[in-house]
């Protein structure tokens, strides 16, 4: 089942609450590049408690504290940027785990109110932990990287990966390196059995990257829906 995931750059509660509540299957709270710092990821986290779609959050570099913080505060995953390597992923994985498996700290703040019942040591178990995959090295790794224990997906930063491949900046791509590489990594992440995810800027452009094998598609942002309302004023005038 395809995923549809919102992204969310602008960090209010009461806008957040009605974008994730659009239909999404998950929702993207962007803490590397949007505006969300630790009390703005508390207050969303804690607004979208119920009912209310998946809440990931992209963490502003695979550092453990700030992991630790974030699903502490109750998101149901993190989206990773730069994980290059190996020893980045099973860096991340590590963080992202209680042992045995990693070396998670344990205290669950706010993540153990929001269970479903669950006592939270077995909630915990059902987190999404996804690395992105956005330079030359990356994708150079990326069947290791996707083997990773611990990882269970890989998300595609189609802006990073273009610039590390030779191309300008940007979503949505055609050139057929862009492609291809997609390709490899949708095999890599498909072969280990994980999920596969893509940032997409179009509703069009991520129908055709779930033809092409990805299972999650990040289909819009709050920040470009926003941005769009001057075409409504545009549209308005009279010439």
């Amino acid at each position: 089942m395809a995923e549809i995931n919102g992204w969310m750059a602008v960090p209010n509660a009461f806008a957040n609450t009605l974008f994730a509540r659009g239909g999404w299957d998950s929702v993207t709270l962007d803490a590397q590049h949007g505006l969300f710092d630790e009390s703005a990821i508390v207050a969303t986290l804690l607004a979208l408690a119920a009912p209310a779609p998946r809440r990931l959050v992209r963490v502003p570099w695979n550092e453990p504290g700030v992991i630790g913080k974030v699903l502490d505060a109750g998101a149901d995953g993190v989206i990773a940027p730069m994980i290059n390597s190996v020893a980045e992923a099973r860096k991340l994985a590590a963080a992202c785990w209680y042992p045995p498996q990693g070396s998670r700290s344990y205290g669950p703040m706010i993540a153990a109110l929001r269970t479903g019942g669950l006592p939270y040591m077995e909630a915990a178990k059902k987190i999404e932990v996804l690395a992105m995959i956005e330079t030359r090295e990356a994708l150079a790794a990326v069947r290791e990287i996707a083997a990773v224990p611990g990882i269970t997906g890989l998300y595609v930063g189609p802006n990073d990966l273009a610039l590390s491949l030779g191309f300008g900046a940007g979503s949505d791509r055609e050139e057929p390196e862009m492609l291809a590489a997609f390709k490899a990594i949708v095999s890599a992440a498909s072969g280990a059995g994980k999920t596969v995810g893509i940032y997409c800027t179009s509703a069009a452009y991520a129908r055709r990257m779930l033809g092409l094998g990805f299972t999650m598609v990040t289909a819009g942002s709050d920040a470009a829906l926003l941005g769009g309302a001057a075409a409504v004023v545009a549209a308005c005038k009279v010439a």
